[in-house]
């Protein structure tokens, strides 16, 4: 497929986990071909050099994420996730700015080509381009029926006052601005609606929504042996969305009947983010841990995360001891506590014995800890 950026127009062409980048002798300075294996996997061939990209499963394109933002919330928290944009620009390396070339890991955004100054399109960075690109990135999923490059060529056209006021943004600072501020307003309308629904028409919803799940619970149960290995692929994507959404425990559901053992990095990852923000902790103590977070974090700590957030608490105690990490083995403890008194089978014997023996495990980390 040919994508056009609003100045150069690059071959590119999707083959299962990889994407590879076709570019003519014109795009690209063949006799820097080493300099350019720094950056990218690049083989000389007869019409110029072609640039081999390996994407990570459970990526989500950018395509896929637009087309599944349907309300005016969704496409205001997807254009708000491009807020990267503001610094990926580097002095050596320009990217190429198209929805085929922009993929989400979570919640992170990932250019896949990237052109290199002077050796590979595009060559040349410029900034007034980049800001057009970045807006008709924008509008063409607020714009459903208006394709990137018609954005692109029609950018003036368009005559809505919100489309205006993305046009009228002087720099990407301002074009962001301006969408947080967007994204802020319509919260808080839809937290107003939620709050004049009548008791009745709760009620409905209510209904409706036991039915709905009735039907998915039926509907799953005579789907389910015919699943395949492909199911799998698409619970990730579908997690990927509801993550993206920030809908959490809708994440968790979605990956629920497969083992960390079983996902990939990236599905591991969306749950231990999910399961971070479900957890009984402060807001600070959540971004702490958060910020320790990422799609390069040991499968150990990744693993931690999602048992706990699946209440796996015995197994999440084990990976933090074998961890060495003492304020995870105590927030292991500290559930496993809760989760004991709680429970009203256990044997009253037993039950005490555990309370005791975790009370001590939590007063000893917690002193250790100098907490």
């Amino acid at each position: 497929m040919r994508l056009f950026n609003g100045a150069d127009t690059l071959e590119f062409e999707k083959q299962k986990q990889s994407i590879f980048v076709n570019l003519e002798k014109t795009q690209v300075k063949v006799s820097e071909l080493e300099e350019i294996n720094q950056y990218v996997l690049a083989e000389q061939t007869d019409q110029g050099v072609q640039l081999r990209y390996t994407l990570q499963e459970g990526l989500l394109s950018f395509s896929q994420a637009s087309n599944q933002a349907k309300t005016q919330l969704e496409k205001l928290e997807l254009a708000n996730l491009l807020r990267p944009l503001q610094d990926i620009k580097g002095d050596y390396q320009i990217p190429f700015i198209h929805p085929e070339n922009l993929y989400f890991e979570g919640e992170k955004l990932k250019v896949i080509h990237f052109g290199l100054k002077g050796l590979v399109t595009p060559q040349v960075e410029d900034a007034a381009l980049f800001l057009k690109e970045v807006k008709a990135l924008i509008l063409s999923f607020f714009q459903s029926k208006v394709t990137y490059e018609k954005c692109l060529e029609g950018l003036p056209s368009l005559k809505d006052s919100f489309s205006r006021q993305i046009l009228a943004a002087e720099n990407l600072e301002e074009l962001f601005s301006f969408l947080n501020r967007e994204l802020t307003v319509e919260k808080a309308k839809i937290e107003q609606s939620k709050r004049l629904v009548s008791k009745s028409g709760f009620i409905v919803y209510r209904v409706l929504g036991v039915i709905a799940l009735v039907f998915a619970i039926i509907m799953t149960f005579f789907c389910y042996r015919y699943k395949t290995s492909s199911d799998k692929a698409d619970a990730i994507v579908t997690a990927q969305t509801s993550f993206i959404t920030n809908n959490y425990a809708k994440t968790q559901t979605d990956l629920e009947k497969y083992k960390p053992a079983d996902l990939p990095k990236s599905a591991k990852y969306i749950l231990a983010v999910s399961s971070v923000n479900l957890a009984d902790l402060t807001s600070t103590q959540k971004q702490t841990i958060l910020n320790t977070l990422s799609i390069k974090t040991d499968n150990n700590t990744l693993n931690y995360w999602v048992n706990m957030g699946r209440g796996n608490f015995d197994e999440a105690l084990n990976l933090a001891q074998n961890l060495g990490d003492d304020q995870l083995t105590l927030l292991a403890y500290t559930d496993l506590y809760q989760a004991t008194k709680l429970n009203t089978t256990m044997a009253g014997d037993k039950k005490q014995k555990r309370l005791q023996e975790y009370t001590k495990q939590i007063e000893d980390l917690t002193k250790k800890l100098g907490n």
